[in-house]
């Protein structure tokens, strides 16, 4: 199988600083991935270091494009890390176009990559990455378990949907932000591109064992698929 993951940057990157351990053990679950014979590609989000840069360059009056192009370095520095815990199974090297993602994940090696353009969320440069690819799957690794019919953190009755169709998913997402530095489960533009190419995706917590079970089975996040 070949699959794309969007792991979220907080996962990498969190307020109180990168955890050299949780980032071995992500990239042992990647490796662990791969050996069990699956092509790997893993766009990396910007995390704090995105969110806290985006800040103050917005009180410095950068316009949004700019602080997209901060929050696309962001990313890439984050890749950095996941690469080098990854060792021989990715190149040392950050790919910055999907021509160049191909080619190294046609080498072998696990793909390691950030963002790519100002207004493009990781997750829609991961949804971009899997059509381009013909990827089988795309797995969304964020801070919430799945998605829900409203914002978990903001209302105490949100309903966890288990299995939704892509076009549910658009009409879910349409509203959300696309500012620099915004975080959602899923942004609008990600939903549309999984919804145009007719995706298989699965959103679940961005922990270890989650997205090793979307690949294997067994995962407790939300099924996403195209409409009969």
């Amino acid at each position: 199988m070949r699959a794309v993951f969007a792991l979220g940057g907080s996962v990498i990157m969190p307020k109180d600083g990168a955890s050299v351990e949780k980032i071995k053990e992500y990239a042992e679950t990647f490796k662990k991935i791969k050996d069990l014979g699956h092509d790997v590609c893993i766009v990396v989000g910007g995390g704090w270091t995105a969110r806290n840069y985006i800040s103050v360059a917005r009180e410095l009056k950068a316009n949004e494009s700019f602080c997209d192009e901060i929050g696309i370095m962001a990313t890439r520095m984050n890749s950095m890390l996941l690469i080098a815990a990854l060792g021989d199974y990715a190149m040392k090297k950050v790919p910055t176009s999907f021509q160049e993602a191909e080619t190294i994940l046609n080498m072998g090696k696990i793909v390691v990559m950030g963002g790519t353009h100002p207004a493009h969320t990781t997750d829609a440069v991961a949804a971009s990455l899997a059509e381009f690819i013909d990827a089988d799957l795309l797995i969304i690794a964020t801070n919430v378990d799945g998605v829900y019919d409203k914002d978990p953190n903001k209302y105490a009755d949100a309903k966890k949907l288990t299995k939704i169709t892509t076009k549910e998913l658009v009409d879910l997402t349409i509203s959300a932000s696309i500012k620099a530095g915004s975080s959602g489960v899923v942004d609008p533009l990600a939903s549309k591109i999984i919804d145009r190419a007719k995706m298989r995706a699965v959103v679940v917590k961005g922990v270890p064992e989650e997205i090793l079970k979307a690949v294997i089975g067994g995962h407790n996040g939300t099924v996403i698929e195209p409409e009969e």
